[in-house]
């Protein structure tokens, strides 16, 4: 009887954490995942390296302390993206831009985490600006277009009017050009 209610457990735990895996799965395909992951990764190894040599530099009082700390910003924003990135799917595209410029200019006051650090934060900023949403996700609602996208519609046809308009003008123009110059 004993093996029995430990087998009804077992069997409890493995539905347990396939739910879990599941509803994890769920929410990872929802969002940027791996490139919030390496953002975040990234972030640490940026702000890793200018933290091992702050804190004697700050009881030392060098000049190159304020540098490391910019360093260490840039770390902790690119850090910072990473998380953003896992909460606000909807700005993968901004998030990501911000990501690779933040890991860029780590380069200077980190040197952007021994380079990998940077390397892994251009990578998951564009796997941030790569990630689209699933097609069930989103929504294909027609509505009309706004006050703005009519008054740009007709100044782009009032433009192209005059366009056109101009360059049938200079056609035949050039037409005219070419005719007096053959009778002459």
């Amino acid at each position: 009887m004993a093996t029995q209610h430990s087998q009804d457990g077992s069997e409890t735990i493995s539905d347990r954490l396939s739910s879990r895996l599941s509803r994890f799965n769920d929410w990872r395909t929802q969002r940027p995942f791996l490139g919030g992951v390496l953002l975040c990764l990234a972030g640490i190894l940026i702000t890793w390296v200018p933290m091992q040599i702050l804190p004697d530099l700050i009881f030392i009082g060098g000049q190159v302390a304020g540098f490391l700390a910019i360093g260490a910003l840039f770390g902790v924003l690119v850090f910072l993206t990473g998380i953003y990135a896992l909460y606000k799917p909807t700005l993968s595209d901004e998030i990501g831009v911000i990501g690779v410029v933040l890991s860029i200019f780590s380069l200077f006051g980190s040197l952007g985490g021994l380079f990998v650090g940077m390397l892994l934060g251009i990578l998951g900023g564009n796997l941030c600006l790569a990630w689209q949403p699933d097609a069930e996700a989103v929504d294909d609602t027609v509505t009309e277009p706004s006050k703005v996208d009519r008054a740009a519609a007709r100044v782009r046809g009032s433009v192209l009017g005059v366009v056109g308009k101009s360059v049938a003008r200079l056609r035949g123009e050039t037409g005219r050009v070419q005719r007096e110059g053959a009778d002459e």
